[in-house]
Formats: C-alpha cells, sequence, structure tokens
C-alpha cells in the first residue's frame, strides 16, 4: 500500500538533476505507462519512463535539465516513489518521541 495519495505533499529526497532535493512538491497521480501522460497545462505532454519504474506525476518548481546557458524550469515532472517523503502527519513530534524513549536518570 502507498504511502501517498494524489494532493499530498512531499519533499524531493533524490533527483537525477541534484538541483531539485529538497523542493516540495504536490502529487498528482501514480502512473506505470512507459510514456507518462503530463497535465494538459504543461508545455509537454510526455516523460519518457524507458524502464517503466511506478512514478508519481508531481507538480512543484522543478529544474528539468540543465544546459550551458543555464537551467530549464518545468513545473511538472514524475519521480519514484522511493525518491519522495511525505510531508503529512505529526513530524515535530518525532524527536518528542526520540526523547521519550529515552531512559530516565
Amino acid at each position: 500500500m502507498s504511502q501517498f495519495k494524489a494532493g499530498d505533499l512531499a519533499l524531493i529526497i533524490r533527483a537525477i538533476h541534484s538541483e531539485n532535493i529538497g523542493k516540495v512538491v504536490e502529487l498528482i497521480r501514480f502512473d506505470s505507462s512507459e510514456k507518462i501522460a503530463l497535465p494538459e497545462d504543461t508545455p509537454r505532454s510526455f516523460a519518457p519512463n524507458p524502464n517503466q519504474i511506478a512514478c508519481w506525476v508531481v507538480r512543484g518548481n522543478l529544474v528539468a535539465h540543465s544546459t550551458l546557458r543555464g537551467e530549464i524550469n518545468s513545473t511538472v515532472g514524475a519521480a519514484p516513489q522511493s525518491w519522495l517523503m511525505p510531508l503529512r502527519g505529526d513530524f515535530a513530534s518525532e524527536q518528542q518521541k526520540a526523547k521519550e524513549a529515552e531512559p530516565c536518570e
């Protein structure tokens, strides 16, 4: 079962373009087709998926690729689920839970 659902926010923790690591994206839908269909409001309509890795179509301020003249940005892309960390739930309490687990002296 996926830890994500459409509409969730996620943090990119691994990426082809290192500039995307640490960026927050919105998850649009899960897709495992050979060519991942991107939303109609984007300049390109498909992202190649030669290894047919199941990916989330994501929306955010992304670097699509770098050139000698600079970065080419995109608002939509695709990322394998393992490259994403969910940004929902009670993250602030994780440190507190760890402290509570420590033995008292």
